[in-house]
This record gives structure tokens, sequence and C-alpha cells, in this order.
């Protein structure tokens, strides 16, 4: 089973979110609880006071119109304190002393946390509050403030309202009830109803409503936000953790951007070819190599490319061969093939690779080397040849010479002489050609007219043409019209190559001389070719060799000086050739 690798997070990296998010996290966590506090404060402070003023408001009412006393406070009391949240309700005097309460069996005892009443009597109308921690452990919102159940003035109103004289009471009975009341309370209240409240009046009011639902609430706020934030949290770690990995992946691709455009780029400029061929025998890449080794792009496997991938399916390993390939009907290679299985994680074959170089030029090249080792041996040998047979010659030729003369008149024998001299003349040749083939060649290079050079070649040899009636065509297709050579050299070359083809043509043949830029830069191609006997292949590898011809009255050195100029001026020459079908010289000159 395939094993996938994810990418790896340092902790660090997750450590250094967490102390980025945390704080975010705290901060947001306890500015939503304040402001929850705030509002929670704000809300139980409005329905406080809004209790309290009500109850004053319904208080002052009855006192004024119904002339309300204690009791009747202390009911009005309880009935308000049945409100929802409202814990109890009560009304102290400065000393702390119960004068009312929803809760009747507390009348008359101390409440112990009166605050101070300095700053409360201030501002009469000004209400307060404060979180007040009860005996049985509960925490309770208290709202208080002077109670104020008259303002001044108030009766007086009241009384013009009710068409009633301003003064206290108008008989006895009026007194008679307030002497009853006179321990009531309430009753200064009464008694100074257009004045100013006494100082014996100074009582407060106090309403504890319950937190539960602030703490409900808060609780419930508090679990929402600690969620959310964790969701946050989770959502900002999920988000940098994915830029992170983003970033790695863009670096990734980046890299791997940049590594496949250089292994592309190595592929295709290796100097070895490269094919890969997947399982259905496809061709799936080829690199330039390749290309320019197999002629042009590959469209389908070669059978012996067949061949190797059967065997590799079996051995499931590496091989290397060396196989003549028939590219063309007329061309073959000698390639030198490594084939190889392209394998997955799974050690399953996907593909076949093959790399392979041309042989065919290196065994050109060994070839020209073993050519050359025998030039050199058969120069020197000629050398030393040559020297020794030049001086009898000139004695065989002298003493020939005398006897034509002195039998000039006897026919048959001046013949012989005569014939005596036109041998040693042509082995005179033959060893001038030995000296020139094994002395040191001189070559000066200078700027040759490629037309002038090809037009005056031809002209050497027109009188052999003609006799044969051989048609010359000439087809001189470069850019390169001048070239740096050696022209003389050249010359001798060409015309070496032009005797080779008249002797090789019957009546009526055919000599192409062409000229094209080659594939190199900086060089240009020389082909002559003609379309008589040609060369068997046993005779080609060995046509370059001293002595060797395949004409009755062939000395066998043309080729091999040609070869031997065409060296020393840095150039190269091969031949193809066909027996019955005719045969091309191909020359590569450089043009500087």
């Amino acid at each position: 089973m395939k094993k996938y690798k994810f990418p790896w997070i340092s902790p660090l990296f997750l450590i250094g979110v967490l102390l980025i998010m945390l704080p975010i996290f705290t901060f947001m966590t306890l500015d939503r609880l304040e402001k929850q506090k705030e509002f929670l404060t704000q809300r139980l402070l409005e329905k406080g006071a809004s209790l309290i003023r009500t109850f004053e408001a319904g208080t002052r009412t009855g006192m004024f119109t119904m002339r309300w006393g204690a009791n009747r406070i202390q009911a009005m009391l309880l009935e308000t304190a049945l409100q929802p949240e409202v814990i109890y309700m009560m009304i102290t005097s400065k000393d702390g002393l119960i004068l009312a309460h929803s809760d009747a069996s507390m009348v008359g005892q101390i409440f112990d946390a009166m605050s101070g009443t300095v700053k409360i009597n201030e501002d009469t109308a000004m209400v307060y509050h404060r979180v007040r921690l009860q005996k049985d452990q509960t925490q309770v919102f208290e709202v208080f403030k002077r109670f104020v159940p008259i303002r001044s003035g108030s009766m007086r109103g009241h009384m013009r309202k009710d068409g009633m004289p301003m003064h206290r009471y108008q008989d006895s009975s009026d007194m008679q009830n307030f002497e009853k009341g006179i321990k009531d309370w309430s009753q200064p209240y009464l008694k100074n109803q257009w004045d100013t409240l006494p100082e014996m009046a100074e009582h407060y009011i106090f309403a504890g409503l319950s937190m539960e639902r602030a703490r409900i609430a808060r609780d419930r706020l508090l679990k929402e936000t600690v969620l959310r934030g964790i969701l946050f949290f989770i959502l900002g770690c999920v988000g940098m953790v994915a830029l992170f990995v983003f970033q790695a992946y863009r670096s990734a691709k980046a890299s791997l951007t940049s590594v496949k455009a250089f292994s592309d780029n190595v592929i295709q400029n290796m100097p070895s070819g490269l094919v890969t061929i997947n399982q259905d025998h496809e061709i799936t890449s080829v690199n330039n190599a390749a290309k320019n080794i197999l002629g042009g792009d590959l469209t389908q496997p070669y059978p012996q490319m067949i061949e190797l991938i059967k065997e590799m399916e079996i051995s499931q390993d590496v091989l290397n061969r060396e196989i003549n390939f028939i590219i063309a009907p007329d061309r073959k290679l000698d390639l030198d093939i490594t084939a190889s299985p392209i394998k997955d994680y799974e050690n399953q074959i996907m593909g076949f690779l093959f790399l392979f170089r041309d042989l065919t030029q290196i065994r050109e090249l060994k070839k020209q080397v073993e050519t050359n080792k025998r030039l050199a041996a058969i120069g020197k040998l000629a050398a030393g040849v040559a020297h020794e047979i030049r001086n009898p010659l000139s004695s065989i030729k002298g003493f020939a010479t005398y006897f034509g003369k002195r039998y000039e008149d006897k026919p048959s024998d001046k013949e012989i002489a005569q014939i005596m001299v036109k041998e040693v003349e042509r082995i005179n040749r033959s060893v001038t050609q030995l000296l020139e083939f094994a002395k040191p060649m001189i070559v000066e290079k200078k700027q040759v007219d490629i037309k002038e050079m090809i037009t005056h070649s031809l002209k050497l040899v027109h009188h052999d043409l003609g006799k044969k009636n051989i048609e010359t065509r000439v087809n001189i297709d470069t850019k390169k019209i001048v070239i740096h050579t050696d022209g003389d050299r050249m010359n001798q070359v060409l015309l070496n190559l032009y005797i080779n083809a008249i002797e090789a043509l019957d009546d009526k043949g055919i000599l192409e001389i062409q000229v094209q830029d080659a594939v190199m830069d900086e060089q240009i191609e020389i082909r002559v070719k003609d379309n008589g006997q040609g060369i068997d292949e046993a005779s080609l590898d060995l046509i370059f060799d001293p002595y060797f011809t395949t004409r009755p009255r062939g000395t066998g050195l043309g080729l091999s000086i040609v070869h031997r100029i065409i060296e020393n001026l840095d150039a190269s020459i091969r031949v193809e050739s066909k027996k019955g079908k005719g045969t091309c010289f191909i020359i590569n000159l450089p043009v500087s």
C-alpha cells in the first residue's frame, strides 16, 4: 500500500502560532466578558432604579391621597418585591434599622451592610448600586438610594388641586390621627409635607436583585466565547498552517520546475541518445542526440528494441548490447545500447529506457587509425626502397637508350630497347609517387574560390571526359563561396577522384560534383559521384591503403595520396558505394 508523507511541521512553528493566537484569543474573550458584564450591570441597575422610583411614586401618591402609614407601605413593599428577579426590598434608617422589608420578619432588625450615607445624601435623586455577598454566600445586585417619598412643595400642590387650604390640619380629628401615628416612622413625611425633610426622617431604600440570570448569561457567554475563541484559534492555526503549506508547496513546485527544466535540458543535450518506451510499446520521449543518430524523430520502436523489452520483462535487469540497426534500406547503424526497465515505488515496471551511442563513427575512426598506421609504415618503407631503386633505374635507362641507338637499323631490337625505356620511366614515376607519399607534406592555405577551383579541376580532365562522352553535372549550393585552403592540393585531390570516376564509367556515364553547406558549422561538403561500376563491400575498407587497386594498370597510390592530403588540410573523406550502382566520395572541408 502506498505510503503518503505529510509535510513536516516544526514544533517551534506550532508554538509560535500558539503564542501569537493565544493573546488575541484571551483579549477578545475578556473584552467580550467585560462588555457583557457592563450590559448586565446596566440592565439590573435600570431595573432596580425603576423599581425604587415606581415604589417612591406609589408611596407618594398613597401617603398624600390616602394617608398611608407604615403598615400600608410595608404591604406595598411586599407586593413590589413579588416581581421577577427581586429578592428583597427594604427601607432602613441611617443607623441600619430595618423599618420595612419585603420579609416582615426582618422588620426591626439591624442591616449590618449599610454603606456610607454622606455621599448618598449629597444628591437624593442619585441611585447607587453594588454587588453584595449574603450570609448564604450568594451574590445579590443591590440598588439603593435616599428614600424620598415626598418632595418640597409636593403636598401643597396636591392640596391646591383638591381645593384644600395650606395648613397642617384643619380640625381636631386630623390632630388625633397624627397623635395615633406618632410612632409610625412614615409620619414625619406627612408632618413636614411642605418643608424640607427633617434629620429624623433620613431613610434609605434598598432593592436586592437576583444575579442568577446574569450568572447564567455570563456562563453561557463565557462558554460561547471560549468555544468561538477555540474555533477562531483552530481556524487561525489551520490558516497559518495552510499558508505555511501553501508557501512550502509553491517553493517545492518552483524547485521541482527548476529541477525538471534542468533535467530536461541535460537529457536533451546529453551526447548519448535517449529513448523511453511505455508498457504499450509506445515512444514517450526522444532526446536531440537520439534524433541526430537515428536521422529524425522516432515514431515507433525498432524490432530490436521490442526484443530487448521482452528480455527485460523476464530478467527485470539492465541489458547491454551492440546491435546493427537498419534505419533505412540504404542506411545501417551500429549502436551500443544500454536498456533498463523503469520501475515505480512498488518495483513494478512502468516503462523502458534506452541509452545508445553510434558506433559507426567510432569504427570509422578505428579504421582511419589503422589506415594511418599502415600508411606511416609504408611511407617509411617507401622512402628507403625508392632511394635504392632510383640509382639502378638510371643505369638501366641509360643502357636501354644506348642499345636503342646502336641497333637502330634492327627494328626488333630497337623496339625492345624502347620498351625497356618506357618501363623504366613507369617505375620511376612509381618511385616518384612513393617519395611524394613518404616525405612530409607542406600545405599552403590561402583564399580559394570554390567555383573557380571546381571549374579548373574539370578542365584538367576535359579531354578524358570527352573521349567517353561522360556528362558532367555541377551543383554549387553554398553561402561559403570563398574558403581558406590549399587550392593546388585540392586540385590534386579532385583530379585523382575524377580519374577514378572516369575509369569506372562506361560511355555516356554521369559525373556529378555537388558543393553544399555541411551539417557542422564552418565546413562545406564536396561530393564527387558517378554511376559507374561501384566498389564491392569487401574492398571499401581498403581503398585508401597504398598499392591497393582493383584496376590492372593502377598503382594503388592515388587514393592513398588523396587521403593524406585531406588529413593535412584538417578535413575528412569517406566513401559510399554499392557494386553496380556507382560510388560517391564525400569530403568535409573546413572553410577557415
